[in-house]
């Protein structure tokens, strides 16, 4: 287990500002791992947290600065799965980590390959989501609004296939669900396939939902559970 940071008057009595004390530890940083960073040369906590993302240390946070690449492109080359020395590589010859995924993963500069990285890395896309998408050539806008939700796209394309929205599908991925073991449950009560949406939509698991159903509660009812929980979020969306 991660060390929890120190209450707010540890970080005061060991020398630091109030202010600053509580950045470092909105970050999830100890007093000692604060201090590491700010040997190393980082010296506020939000620089510290973007470098900490892209997997660097402040042993290794030299060699990424000497090299000349930032922390927010550091989380870009990390999110691609490239290390330092590759990062530093591609860096000097003038090539973006995008450009350096469609060199790995295609062996090509192919021009639209890199536009479509772009354009879905500006909608917040992340690079293992994104990368799921394109090694199955399934890019179109559909596909980004799956992509937008954090979602990877075999287990999108299983929510798809269930009925299921991006922002339905984005719910149950984010409370760790996968349809291939989600459709085995619905199996498991006795609801038909076809059914399975409807109760999902209306935020209803399998045992809930063939409780209801034995009480006499439809699927129609349950379809306009599922629609006013759909208005509702696009309302707060």
């Amino acid at each position: 287990m991660e060390p929890q940071p120190e209450d707010l008057n540890a970080w005061v009595n060991a020398g630091f500002a109030r202010g600053e004390a509580a950045v470092w530890r909105r970050w999830g940083f100890t007093v000692a791992t604060a201090r590491a960073w700010i040997s190393a040369g980082v010296t506020t906590g939000l620089t510290a947290a973007q470098w900490a993302i892209a997997g660097v240390t402040p042993s290794t946070v030299p060699g990424w600065r000497d090299a000349g690449i930032s922390p927010a492109d550091a989380v870009r080359w990390h999110e691609f799965g490239v290390g330092l020395r590759a990062a530093a590589e591609f860096r000097s010859r003038g090539i973006s980590p995008e450009q350096a995924w469609s060199q790995r993963t295609h062996g090509t500069d192919d021009p639209a390959d890199i536009e479509v990285v772009q354009r879905w890395r500006e909608a917040g896309v992340a690079g293992p989501v994104l990368s799921s998408y394109l090694l199955r050539q399934w890019l179109d806008d559909q596909a980004l609004e799956w992509a937008r939700q954090g979602v990877d796209a075999a287990d999108a394309m299983g929510w798809r296939e269930l009925g299921l929205s991006p922002a339905e599908g984005g719910e149950l991925a984010r409370g760790g669900r996968r349809p291939v073991a989600e459709l085995r449950e619905w199996w498991r009560v006795g609801i038909p396939f076809e059914e399975v949406a409807d109760w999902l939509g209306a935020g209803l698991g399998p045992d809930e939902a063939a409780g209801h159903r034995a009480n006499g509660v439809t699927v129609e009812q349950a379809a306009r559970l599922r629609d006013q929980r759909r208005r509702r979020r696009e309302r707060e969306s």
